[in-house]
Order: structure tokens, then C-alpha cells, then sequence
């Protein structure tokens, strides 16, 4: 098969609000994200094409909640697509253990494929990404990258989980992802350095402009 021809880009994943409830219908689980899928598939005459599409925030969202495992399976396109999150809490943190997508290769979405309306269902159930303090939900405003396959990947942004431990409806503190705190240390590192630098070349000006006048002043003493 031949690389994928490039795609424009595809605009941002909207940012999505999707609840499961337990069953006295209070919220046990919450989840705030944007998702892009890319999906890579087979076309006619040995061609491979790539599927880029995004979540809609109209995506149903089911599931359900436990002491030690919770998920969140999200619908769309009128149940063409279903995706599937499954949470672990052991001892005092949860993570994202496992991810499930299927799928119908529908033509209108993967153009000229090999195989239309064939189903599709594929998983990793070996993740250990979102972990977090099991009191606490998972934030981070950077881009995650989740690969499902070598065909599969999802982009998932403005993350903001809760799988266990929610009251009241809302999110407990938020524990920030690794991405984001390296990103709010270097912030003010690079600015530290660059103040510095200009602090540095005032100094700097200064005494060669005092060494100019110096110099001058002597010249004119002698004449």
C-alpha cells in the first residue's frame, strides 16, 4: 500500500460535556474533551486513505460506575461510531486502562474504500495514561495522543476526567497532566532568561556610553 496522500487540516475537536449516572441517578462520572480520530484505511487499486474526523458534542454518553472500575462509552453519527473509555482506581490514583472504537466503514466517510460498510472494531487494553489522584480529576490542557493501533490514533484535548469520587455534580480539584506543568515552568523560565538578557544589555549600554563621555572629557582637557 502507498503512504497516505496529506489532508488538509481538520479544525480543532469542539470540547464536549458527557455524565454517567449511577443508578439513583446522580452523576458518578465526568468527562470534559474534545476528540479527533484518525483513522487509516485500505482504498481500491492498493491506495491507503486516512479518515480524520472529530467528536460532535451531541455524542450520546452511557456507562457505568464502580468502586474500583468505571466507563464511558460515547455513540455518534447514529451509532456508527462507538467509543469506549475503561477507568481502573487501584490503591490511591485511577488511569485510563483500556480503549475500545468501532466502526462502519461507510463511503461518505472513508472516500473510495476497499471495503465498504464493513465493521470494524478495535482496542488497546494496555494504557496506563490520565492517572490521577483518586480524589482529584485529571486536567490537561495539552494535547494527549492515544494510540488504539498502528491505523488508529486519537487526539484528545481540553481534558478534564472524573471517573470516581464525583459529588454533587462537579469536578473535584484538579490534578494537572505532566505536559501542562512543563509548560507553566518554562513559561517563566524563558521570560526569567529574556528579562535578564535586557537588564543585562541596559547594563551594558550604560557603561559603554559613561566610558564615551570619559574618554571625551579627557580629550577635551588636553585641547
Amino acid at each position: 500500500m502507498t503512504t497516505p496522500r496529506p489532508l488538509t487540516p481538520p479544525p480543532e475537536p469542539p470540547q464536549g460535556h458527557y455524565e454517567v449516572k449511577d443508578t439513583e441517578g446522580h452523576v458518578c462520572l465526568m468527562a470534559d474533551m474534545g476528540l479527533q480520530f484518525k483513522i487509516i484505511y485500505a482504498k481500491v487499486e492498493s491506495e491507503t486513505g486516512a479518515a480524520i474526523l472529530n467528536l460532535p458534542t451531541t455524542a450520546n454518553a452511557t456507562g457505568s460506575c464502580g468502586p474500583d472500575r468505571s466507563n464511558l462509552t460515547l455513540t455518534f453519527h447514529d451509532d456508527i461510531f462507538s467509543v469506549t473509555f475503561d477507568f481502573v482506581r487501584a490503591n490511591d490514583h485511577f488511569h485510563l486502562s483500556q480503549f475500545d472504537i468501532s466502526y462502519t466503514e461507510l463511503p461518505s466517510i472513508f472516500p473510495g474504500t476497499k471495503n465498504p460498510n464493513t465493521r470494524r472494531q478495535v482496542s488497546n487494553t494496555t494504557l496506563n495514561i490520565f492517572s490521577t489522584t483518586a480524589d482529584k480529576s485529571y486536567m490537561c490542557k495539552s494535547d494527549v495522543n492515544i494510540t488504539v493501533t498502528e491505523n488508529v490514533s486519537i487526539l484528545a484535548s481540553q481534558v478534564q476526567v472524573q471517573p470516581f469520587g464525583v459529588k454533587s455534580g462537579q469536578f473535584s480539584t484538579a490534578e494537572e497532566c505532566q505536559e501542562d506543568l512543563e509548560k507553566n515552568t518554562t513559561v517563566p523560565i524563558v521570560i526569567g532568561v529574556v528579562l535578564t538578557a535586557m537588564v543585562a544589555l541596559v547594563l551594558i549600554s550604560y557603561i559603554v556610553v559613561r566610558k564615551i563621555r570619559a574618554n571625551n572629557r579627557r580629550y577635551s582637557s588636553v585641547y
